[in-house]
């Protein structure tokens, strides 16, 4: 983490901010962390760098539809049962605009706009009389 030293004594000419270290982070871009429950936060850039490289080997992802949104979750937690492939936790979602770069972080609108593709996916699996909301697999 950074730190700023501010100085202010009506000097135009040395007035001002010094960065020594700082930790600049915008609070609306990030990746959206949502669960199968219905939580969700946005989690800054560091969180995601975090959360994607402790997934590094167990992870899965695919579109989410025709959406640009990718759902990014841990593999070893997916459900195989007889009627398909089910996902019961969080997942992290992203996005790609298809223009080379990779994955990106989302921003603005594209938060609610991931929640409701996630959301369009989610089933619910009962047993043992539970229900569980569930994100089907393609």
């Amino acid at each position: 983490m950074k730190s700023m030293e501010v100085n202010i004594a009506l000097d135009p000419v040395n007035d001002g901010a010094s960065i020594i270290n700082i930790n600049v982070e915008k609070k609306d871009i990030g990746s959206l962390i949502i669960a199968t429950n219905g939580e969700r936060k946005i989690a800054s850039l560091a969180e995601t760098v975090e959360i994607l490289s402790k997934l590094e080997k167990v992870s899965y992802g695919e579109f989410m539809g025709d959406s640009k949104y990718i759902m990014i979750i841990n593999a070893e937690k997916i459900l195989t049962l007889e009627t398909g492939m089910y996902f019961i936790g969080t997942a992290v979602i992203m996005k790609d605009e298809g223009k080379g770069r990779g994955l990106d972080l989302l921003t603005g609108d594209e938060f609610d706009a991931a929640a409701t593709e996630f959301a369009s996916r989610l089933v619910t699996l009962a047993g043992n009389g539970q229900d569980f909301s569930a994100y089907e697999i393609y």
